[in-house]
């Protein structure tokens, strides 16, 4: 029997026990979690596809993990049901600027820079001087809906779920497991240890804006809008190495004004909640490889404010570094209790 741990149950560490227990499902899979939906970093995220807070990470793995996961999205939202929103999103600039083409700008639908003609229609709408842009279609997830989909189909295939806090890779109740695969995010930094992983802040608030059906992105003051199927999320902060979780009223005011300024409709929207959490910052995404004491560790942590951008991708790529170690996995023939 092969037994495959994966550590973490944010969108990443459930993704990866899913892939591996659809792929092997005589494989024993266990996801191990202290935290679990809706109580995770991503879980309160404004759950949008947009590469960001990647650090150094390649664009070229940002290409192949983006647009993995576009996909995946777009054959969920094309299904239906599954509280998923597809619309134009706008990424905005108050100074001119040159924009490099990202190479993900080919997988996706519509992308273009904006023109004077557009850019003085959003500066008019928003009564904000903008001299710089670009657009694509994009997807907004509600992100415990997608967590309850995953869950669904790993539950169906009899994937086991334990409620654990690790102290390390080494922990003892890891002992009997051949392959650890490591989707700790922030925690990765303790875990690992890794000195290169650092929280970034993010504060936002949730109001219902019904009538909003596009993303908006202001990159220069740090605000965006993001609507979904269901109520709207207005950011953000982007502290990094700020480990607050309480919620800070000079926060909230900003981007509470920052927002009316860009749609001052929203004046008038009832304010759900307040929420802030810490995305896993890294100088750039791990996802690797290695051999110790005897196990295989396959890390795939650090993906800052892109978890939900890059998840089904980086699975897509932890799937496959397990095949290739498959073959110096001694199976195991004690029995566990888990």
């Amino acid at each position: 029997m092969i037994k495959i741990a994966v550590l973490g149950a944010g969108v990443n560490g459930l993704t990866c026990a899913l892939k591996v227990k659809e792929k092997y499902p005589n494989f024993d899979v266990t996801l191990f979690s202290d935290k679990f939906t809706p109580d995770t970093t991503g879980d309160g995220s404004g759950g949008l596809w947009y590469p960001y807070l990647c650090g150094n990470t390649s664009q070229e793995q940002l290409m192949k993990w983006g647009g993995e996961t576009y996909v995946f999205l777009h054959d969920l939202w094309y299904q239906g049901g599954n509280h998923i929103s597809v619309m134009p999103m706008y990424e905005l600039y108050r100074k001119k600027r040159e924009t490099q083409r990202p190479l993900w700008a080919d997988l996706v639908f519509g992308f273009r820079e904006l023109d004077m003609r557009q850019l003085d229609y959003l500066s008019r709408m928003h009564s904000i001087n903008y001299a710089a842009g670009r657009t694509f279609t994009t997807f907004v997830i509600q992100a415990p809906k997608l967590m309850e989909y995953l869950y669904m189909r790993y539950n169906r295939l009899k994937g086991k779920v334990v409620n654990a806090k690790l102290a390390s890779l080494s922990d003892p109740i890891l002992h009997n497991f051949q392959v650890v695969i490591n989707c700790t995010g922030l925690s990765a930094r303790d875990i690992v240890p890794d000195s290169r992983v650092f929280p970034i802040r993010g504060q936002i608030a949730r109001v219902k804006a019904p009538w909003l059906n596009y993303t908006i992105i202001d990159e220069d003051s740090g605000h965006y809008i993001i609507p979904n199927d269901a109520i709207c999320v207005l950011g953000g902060t982007h502290q990094e190495n700020d480990y607050r979780t309480e919620i800070d009223d000079s926060n909230t005011e900003f981007i509470l004004d920052g927002c009316r300024q860009m749609i001052p409709g929203l004046e008038h929207a009832e304010l759900m909640k307040h929420w802030a959490g810490l995305r896993p910052g890294r100088d750039a995404v791990r996802l690797e490889a290695e051999e110790r004491d005897g196990k295989i560790y396959i890390h795939n942590y650090g993906h800052g404010g892109s978890g939900l951008t890059l998840f089904w991708g980086c699975g897509n790529n932890v799937l496959q570094l397990l095949e290739k170690h498959l073959s110096s996995i001694k199976p195991t023939t004690t029995n566990s209790k888990l």
